[in-house]
């Protein structure tokens, strides 16, 4: 711990604080001369002053003896730069990952090691919010589980898509694993569902009981089509 850095703060801070060192000194509860050794690099405070020095004049201890934020504090202000920089509309929900000091937006998301790109996100919704008048859109920079039951919505990922029932279209960067989505399904990979009421395109595999609008993927393998499929290979199961 170095006197001259300790002795350097709290002079700057009384200065910046346009207060005198017997103001300080009132403050801590020494005589004035204590606080000018301080200063003067002739002594330094005990470490039981710390605290009291740092809250009042407003910074961290680490600030104190150091002269550098601390990382919650860099971490604050990364943030909000850092959301002053996305563009959002005013009628979706957003769901943010905040990693690192940064917020990862879809872009910075994909640039994650894949560890950190396993992580997903539990989205539930209590019953109010379950059928609300209108359909909620929301967007998850990441993966997302869907917990809410017959969840009225438009969704889209940047990674993988778990759900029950959703009344609404989905997209998805990667997978869509669902049960039974009343919209269309957009995945940059896989689908595997029991049934889609709407269309369906995936960059590799669908894999589904029923779909009542058009398929388009690599491989479908399925029971029912109603609508146009397109793909490499289409295979058509029976119970």
């Amino acid at each position: 711990m170095s006197e001259i850095k300790i002795s350097e703060m709290i002079r700057k801070l009384r200065c910046d604080k346009g207060i005198s060192q017997e103001t300080l000194a009132e403050v801590c509860g020494v005589s004035m001369q204590a606080v000018s050794k301080w200063e003067n690099e002739q002594s330094c405070p005990d470490i039981s002053f710390l605290p009291l020095l740092a809250e009042y004049f407003g910074v961290s201890t680490d600030y104190l003896l150091t002269g550098q934020s601390n990382n919650t504090e860099n971490a604050d202000n990364d943030f909000v730069s850092n959301l002053s920089q996305q563009v959002f509309k005013d009628d979706v929900l957003y769901i943010l990952q905040y990693r690192n000091g940064k917020i990862l937006d879809k872009k910075q998301w994909n640039k994650e090691r894949l560890e950190n790109r396993d992580v997903a996100i539990r989205i539930q919704f209590a019953d109010e919010f379950s059928k609300p008048s209108s359909e909620l859109h929301i967007e998850v920079w990441g993966n997302a589980d869907i917990e809410a039951p017959d969840a009225k919505m438009n969704l889209n990922a940047g990674g993988n898509v778990n759900c029950g029932n959703v009344q609404g279209n989905i997209r998805a960067g990667a997978n869509v694993n669902c049960d039974v989505v009343e919209g269309d399904v957009s995945a940059g990979n896989g689908v595997k569902c029991e049934t889609i009421e709407g269309g369906v395109s995936a960059g590799n595999s669908v894999n589904c009981c029923t779909i009542e609008g058009d398929a388009s993927a690599g491989t479908i393998s399925c029971e029912t089509i109603e609508g146009n499929a397109k793909a490499t290979h289409i295979e058509y199961e029976s119970n």
